[in-house]
């Protein structure tokens, strides 16, 4: 069985607009869609608005591309809002909620392909700001200087650590700390 070879594109908007004019590339393999385009590239697969009502419309619409085998039609189902207020009705004597709306479906395409520059390379924590420095902590430091981007990138790079050591707190609710010793714990009761 031959390899599917699939379109080289940024968006599948791209293929959807080009696709039988020969302007696209293809390439099955990564490797060979790195060299056809000069870029870095990433598998995906992606669905395209807007759904169609029925699966004829939507063939109707892309026959073109459902020769293909990097395409394909799938069945969505959108979800209905629901009211606030259910309104009740009756039946054989007893008060029943209307029954909610049947989910509406929608035909769409879902095209597979190589996209183009969506590899990004591995953010590396600025060393602008110490990692362990909490935002709190920036906060405090200076409230009329904003952070960089590289120092707010630090921050949510950085693992969270606790501003201060915290309490213990197996107190009960009828207990209480002595004054002269607030390492001693004494029930109220």
């Amino acid at each position: 069985m031959p390899a599917i070879a699939y379109p080289i594109a940024h968006n599948a908007l791209d293929i959807v607009l080009n696709w039988g004019e020969g302007v696209l590339m293809s390439a099955e393999r990564e490797r060979a869609a790195k060299d056809a385009c000069g870029k870095d590239v990433i598998f995906v697969r992606e669905t395209l608005d807007p759904g169609f009502p029925s699966e004829e419309a939507a063939r109707a619409r892309y026959e073109t591309l459902l020769s293909e085998p990097f395409s394909t039609l799938i069945c969505t189902f959108e979800r209905v809002q629901k009211p606030r207020r259910i309104e009740p009705q009756m039946r054989d004597g007893r008060r029943w909620p209307k029954p909610e709306a049947a989910p509406v479906a929608q035909w769409k395409l879902c095209v597979s392909y190589w996209k183009i520059g969506t590899v990004r390379p591995v953010p590396r924590p600025s060393t602008a700001i110490t990692p362990h420095l909490q935002a709190r902590a920036v906060r405090k430091k200076a409230l009329d200087v904003p952070l960089t981007p590289e120092e707010v990138q630090a921050l949510a790079h950085a693992p969270l650590m606790a501003y201060r050591p915290q309490k213990a707190l197996d107190m009960g609710l009828f207990e209480f700390v002595l004054p002269e010793n607030p390492d001693i714990i004494i029930a109220d009761e």
